[in-house]
């Protein structure tokens, strides 16, 4: 059974939610715990228990690495084969994921039978199948878990689309939930604004599950949470990465030349520390839309994190070039100062800076590295002032921010260390070279 028939033609009912209270990130479900049970060898022959566990040890690491939204936990009853698996708090537990390997149809081969089943009624939402050698399996390994992951997604948005639908006029027909998702998109860049865009494409995912333009938003609301992780615990931040990455990869397999579908997804993979797949994605949407502005932009501010940033400023000239929205001007001009202080030239970085945040106020990407750039120029009492404002718009410290998100993903040199965050004492050394670039090997201005 593959993901599609996951997806109903028709708006259909979901299987009951068992979350208390619905977060402000609906989509991510914090409170659903899926339970593994160990896969049975059905082989007939003992010594291939061997490879059973060793495929579903593999099939839990991954799935902790792939759907960082759920929580796993073992099945009552079964064998207790590993001691990451907590017992399961049964107000909680929503799905149990199982299966067999036995002897496939060649010789040789093995068969491995995945399902997944709703853990109230015992009924399967879904089932898969991979023939297996017994040498060599790694690739099949990875796939299997791809499978489940995805499906594990889907049925995640099926019950938050669900959610979304009842919460609001059931009334409003596919293309008012559009109208009022990207009303929200075009105002500032802030944690409430994108949420209610969440809800809106989910909403209209509930009233056309097959919609493209639903997955791709629902995928762009993910990201925009991805991108300023101080709007939500780290959790949600992880999950909403893994929910984006699957739904706009099941947009794309619907609608393979979606060029805003393969920007969002360079997006995605930017931001999760994945920089040449980024790159290569933000390259295919710009020949399937060369006018795509925002790919023009994204693929400039990740060409930066990729050690080439004098290629971002060239880019975000070009970007506003072709669009004259506002909103998304701030976003853009923070990719500029951000790769002009990579550059060492300190003072256009603020410059370029104080643009977005004239354009945004609380847009906290740009405050966090104002700050950095005022600190290393010596302006100690703006730098400080900042980042009170900072602490009172989102209560995280700026270098726990900024550790959270760039230095933990490898996204920045570690020369740009989250020294130029704390206040306690001054860097004399920061204030007398402002102009020493953070690429060490490129000296004080970077060129191709």
């Amino acid at each position: 059974m593959s993901y599609r028939a996951l997806l109903p033609k028709q708006r259909v009912r979901p299987y009951r939610i068992l979350t208390k209270s619905p977060p402000q990130w609906s989509c991510l479900l914090p409170n659903t715990a899926v339970a593994v049970a160990p896969l049975r060898n059905l082989t007939g022959d003992p010594k291939q228990q061997i490879l059973v566990d060793d495929l579903t040890h593999h099939l839990v690491i991954e799935l902790f690495r792939r759907c960082r939204g759920f929580s796993f936990a073992w099945l009552p009853g079964e064998r207790r084969w590993t001691s990451n698996l907590s017992m399961p708090n049964p107000s909680e537990l929503r799905y149990v994921v199982s299966g067999s390997i036995q002897r496939g149809g060649l010789h040789g081969m093995l068969r491995a039978n995945i399902r997944i089943s709703d853990a109230v009624t015992t009924d399967y939402l879904w089932a898969g199948r991979q023939e297996l050698r017994c040498e060599g399996f790694g690739s099949i390994q990875t796939e299997i878990t791809r499978q489940v992951s995805q499906a594990l997604h889907i049925l995640a948005l099926h019950e938050a689309s669900y959610r979304a639908s009842q919460s609001l006029d059931a009334e409003l027909e596919v293309s008012e939930c559009f109208d009022r998702a990207n009303a929200a998109l075009k105002k500032e860049m802030r944690a409430d604004l994108s949420a209610e865009a969440l809800k809106w494409f989910l909403a209209a995912l509930g009233r056309s599950p097959r919609n493209v333009e639903a997955l791709v938003g629902v995928a762009r609301a993910c990201q925009h949470l991805v991108g300023n992780p101080w709007w939500g615990d780290p959790r949600a931040v992880a999950g909403a990465a893994d929910l984006g990455r699957e739904a706009v990869t099941i947009a794309l397999e619907l609608e393979p030349g979606n060029a805003f579908a393969k920007y969002v997804q360079g997006m995605l993979y930017s931001a999760a520390g994945q920089l040449d797949e980024a790159a290569s994605a933000f390259q295919q949407a710009l020949m399937m839309d060369e006018a795509l502005a925002v790919a023009h932009a994204f693929g400039g501010y990740n060409a930066a994190l990729l050690g080439r940033a004098w290629e971002t400023l060239p880019s975000i000239e070009r970007a506003i070039s072709l669009e004259s929205t506002e909103r998304r001007h701030s976003v853009w001009y923070f990719f500029a100062g951000f790769a002009e202080l990579l550059l060492g030239q300190t003072h256009e970085a603020v410059r370029l800076l104080r643009k977005s945040l004239e354009r945004n106020p609380t847009y906290g990407s740009a405050q966090l590295f104002l700050i950095a750039a005022l600190s290393l120029i010596g302006r100690r009492n703006e730098a400080v002032m900042m980042a009170q404002s900072f602490r009172q718009q989102y209560t995280v410290p700026p270098a726990i921010a900024f550790e959270q998100f760039w230095l933990s993903r490898g996204l920045l040199p570690r020369p740009f260390a989250p020294r130029y965050f704390h206040f306690s004492r001054r860097s004399k050394r920061s204030a007398e070279h402002p102009n020493r670039s953070l690429y060490p090997q490129l000296g004080n201005r970077a060129s191709p």
